[in-house]
């Protein structure tokens, strides 16, 4: 029997470390990203918007529940009144989604019509390649 001297044969392989280094490599030399060859994506810094009644300042979101919830309970008041522009915001980020930004679905399909869509395949492949005849192997 064969022993390996180490238990490393038995961790995980480092998948792509090579092909990553290889891309790395080649980025530095394109002069594409930073000196290693890594890209790096910045980030914008999320839309703010302030209270007009406490001041208090709060991310602007697509959905706007936590600046909604805030002038609701702690004011009696609309998101309009307290926020002023925050629902535009929203919606012009909706727009961007819509149009194709960070975040939109593969394909303009959302998650449900390509699980429904894969499910579909699934079942035509199934329906299709297998009958209910002998299997291999029987007499």
């Amino acid at each position: 029997a064969c022993v390996p001297q180490t238990i490393s044969h038995y961790i995980m392989p480092e998948s792509n470390k090579a092909a990553k280094k290889r891309v790395q490599k080649a980025n530095r030399e394109a002069g594409i990203g930073d000196e290693n060859g890594r890209i790096i994506r910045e980030k914008e810094p999320p839309k703010m918007s302030k209270c007009s009644v406490c001041h208090q300042e709060m991310k602007i979101t697509k959905t706007n529940t936590e600046l909604t919830a805030h002038a609701t309970s702690k004011h009696g008041k609309t998101i309009e009144e307290c926020f002023p522009g925050a629902k535009e915001t929203a919606e012009e980020m909706k727009a961007a989604m819509n149009k194709g930004g960070k975040g939109s679905p593969a394909g303009g399909m959302t998650k449900a019509e390509r699980k429904k869509k894969a499910a579909a395949g699934m079942d035509d492949m199934l329906s299709a390649g297998l009958s209910a005849g002998k299997k291999k192997g029987q007499k």
